[in-house]
């Protein structure tokens, strides 16, 4: 339970809101009090919590037809029209760059892709809006980052 001047909140309860306020307090004091730069590697390294709350809303909402490894072998790719992608192959595909606002606008429901037509995969960006007014959950272009970040970090090398 956290404790407030207005009563106590459920620990977790507000989780997604205030997960990455912390991480800017650290980072801020450490700079303020002179700690050590971060090294090249660790500014190009994503964020854990992005990634982590992403890979959340992928195991729920992603897994069923993509399955839990990205691959496009979730329990319901079997009786889609047309057979969830490879995830992980992403970049692979496109000369070993990960087109991050492509992918982005797909999720979204921005930018048709075959397959998709049939209304087999949800427009993310319809589905978070009508989440938007429940408390403690982020707006919805902020989760299809996420979204797509962790999407980016199960590319294959």
């Amino acid at each position: 339970m956290l404790s407030t001047p207005f009563g106590s909140i459920p620990s977790g309860f507000c989780r997604r809101r205030s997960a990455g306020i912390l991480p800017a307090l650290v980072l801020a004091a450490a700079w303020l009090s002179g700690g050590t730069q971060p090294s090249a590697a660790q500014e190009e390294a994503p964020d854990s919590q992005v990634v982590s709350d992403g890979k959340d809303d992928f195991e729920w909402l992603c897994s069923a037809c993509h399955g839990t490894n990205g691959k496009g072998n979730g329990p319901m790719a079997k009786i889609l029209i047309k057979p969830p992608s490879d995830l992980t192959a992403i970049a692979k595909n496109n000369d070993g760059s990960f087109p991050f606002w492509r992918v982005y606008r797909i999720i979204a429901g921005k930018t048709a892709v075959p397959g998709h037509e049939s209304f087999q995969m949800p427009d993310f960006w319809r589905r978070f809006s009508g989440d938007e007014k429940a408390f403690g959950l982020l707006p919805p272009h902020v989760r299809i980052l996420m979204l797509t970040h962790y999407v980016e970090t199960i590319q294959k090398k």
